[in-house]
Formats: C-alpha cells, sequence, structure tokens
C-alpha cells in the first residue's frame, strides 16, 4: 500500500514555552554538546514543533505558526547558551504516494541521534496504516543498523499526541503503557537493539516541558 510522503507541511499543535521548558532545553543542549540530531516522522508527528520549539526557547507564550514548504528541513545548527547541535530533518517530497527514503537514510548515517516521532494515539489505538506505517519505517532502521559498521546512532522512539487519545486527559499513564505495550513499539524497539520509548504531547508548556524530560532522560 502506498504511504504518505515525509514531513509534509501541517498544522501543528499549539505549543506554549514555559519558565521550566526553558531551563529544561539547555540540559538538552549540555548532552548533546558538538553531536548531530536526525528528527525523523511521518506526517503530522510534531517534528516541525519540536524544532520550532528548541529554536525559539525564548518566544512568548502563545501559538506557533503553521509550517511553511521547505520551512525547518534540511540541515541546521542550533546553539543555546554557547554550544551547537546540528540537527538533520529531511525535506518534502512531491505528491503523497512514497517515502523520502534517500533523504532519510543520509540524516540516519550522519547522525548520533535519532528521534522517531509517532502518534502515540493512534498508536494506542491500533490504527491499521498508521501501525503498518511504523513497521515499514522501523525495518528500514533495522536494515539501515544492520549495514553499518563501528559506532551506531542512538535511537529514541518519541510517541506524540498522546493528549489526543480519548482516555489521555484522566488516565496518561495508561495511555503510555499502551503505547509500550503496542507490538509494533515492542517488535520495533527489540530489532533496534532495545531502543528507549517516551510518550507525550506538545500541546501546551507543561506537557512539551515534560515530553522534553523524557527525552533528555533517555540520553543520559
Amino acid at each position: 500500500m502506498p504511504f504518505p510522503i515525509l514531513v509534509v507541511p501541517v498544522a501543528i499543535a499549539v505549543v506554549a514555552v514555559s519558565g521550566a521548558l526553558i531551563t529544561a532545553i539547555p540540559k538538552i543542549w549540555k548532552i548533546l554538546d558538538k553531536r548531530t540530531v536526525a528528527i525523523l516522522g511521518a506526517p503530522q508527528t510534531g517534528k516541525t514543533a519540536l524544532i520550532r520549539l528548541l529554536r525559539d526557547v525564548d518566544a512568548p507564550d502563545g501559538a506557533l505558526p503553521n509550517a511553511v514548504p521547505g520551512d525547518e528541513r534540511g540541515r541546521f545548527p542550533l546553539e543555546i547558551k554557547g554550544r551547537t547541535v546540528d540537527f538533520a530533518v529531511p525535506r518534502d517530497l512531491p505528491g503523497s504516494d512514497g517515502l523520502n527514503v534517500a533523504g532519510w537514510k543520509d540524516a540516519f548515517a550522519d547522525a548520533d541521534h535519532i528521534w522517531y516521532l509517532f502518534r502515540a494515539d493512534l498508536i494506542a489505538s491500533g490504527d491499521p496504516e498508521t501501525t503498518q506505517m511504523m513497521k515499514t519505517h522501523l525495518a528500514l532502521f533495522s536494515r539501515w543498523l544492520g549495514a553499518m559498521s563501528g559506532d551506531v546512532p542512538k535511537i529514541l522512539l518519541v510517541g506524540t499526541w498522546a493528549d489526543a487519545h480519548p482516555n489521555h486527559a484522566r488516565h496518561p499513564a495508561q495511555v503510555a503503557r499502551e503505547v509500550e505495550d503496542a507490538d509494533v513499539v515492542k517488535l520495533g524497539s527489540v530489532k533496534l537493539g532495545g531502543v528507549a520509548v517516551v510518550v507525550g504531547s506538545l500541546a501546551t508548556s507543561r506537557d512539551a516541558d515534560r515530553l522534553l524530560k523524557g527525552i533528555k532522560n533517555r540520553l543520559q
């Protein structure tokens, strides 16, 4: 079945930057000093929101603008507190009938860290299209890792949009467990050598702070 292209510009979640969040981001930078991070994931998984959050750490509270074609894509350094991290976000493909495999593979090969974003709410709900798409992506990662020699990138599975799950407001921990227990996540983690999983949201400043703290804790 055809899969959607990667990194299609879409409307993104609203992210408000809190004081706690501004404190958390430099801690990530300290861990990632002089490192390269590739952010990969299907459309509408929060890649643009995450990059803008990291880039605009001092931005005032409020909604982030929608993604613009070609915006926040490619390779670029971000610097906070005098520390630089190189990011790679593969660019779009025209149409919606294929994966940007070449762009993903290049970013994957050059990265020290891979942050793979996926829709936690849809995986927890067992959405078949999202599940199949994630299987395809993780199978590519496994193949690329198997072809590497020497150091390999550290992969982190980042489930976003958990707030869109109907049970998240009352039982966020239960939703997180459903994501972690999903077959595609468990089997993918095993094939990739036991990668870590973070589940959360970028919908509010509090959500974003928790998600970034989860990322930071699993980078150490």
